[in-house]
């Protein structure tokens, strides 16, 4: 028995660990990685900041939504980190080098990436009937 209690501890421990740090990597990227794109040495487009606060905005409005829902936050994650791929790799190919620099093209993909690596997080361990994230009384 109290194994099965210990089981359920850290499984919401490492729900809540890993949301945490995916509402963190949000808010990183709605206040630091624009700031830091636009005034890089070789500069940023605006599609490239969009797409970053939009990374950000949808990494942290879904990390914390997972604390009440997580299935619903885990749909989010993952439709919206592929939308927000495809927006970046769609914009390569409309505006061709307009991406400067390796940091800019690894802050377009892991803007899309962490969202889809938080979704698939989510959707796995609500399949597995792991518990909330929230302690209920």
């Amino acid at each position: 028995m109290k194994d099965a209690i210990q089981q359920v501890r850290l499984r919401r421990f490492w729900g809540a660990a890993i949301f945490s740090l995916g509402t963190l990597w949000g808010l990183a990227n709605l206040v630091y990685f624009p700031v830091a794109a636009l005034t890089s040495i070789v500069g940023s487009s605006w599609l490239e900041v969009c797409i970053i606060l939009a990374g950000g905005l949808l990494t942290f409005a879904a990390s914390v939504l997972a604390f009440y829902h997580r299935r619903i936050a885990s749909r989010f994650l993952l439709a919206g980190g592929i939308f927000l791929l495809l927006l970046a790799g769609g914009g390569q190919v409309i505006f061709p080098l307009s991406t400067r620099g390796i940091p800019n093209l690894l802050l377009l993909f892991l803007s899309g990436m962490v969202a889809i690596s938080l979704g698939l997080f989510g959707a796995i361990t609500d399949r597995k009937g792991w518990p909330s994230l929230r302690d209920l009384p």
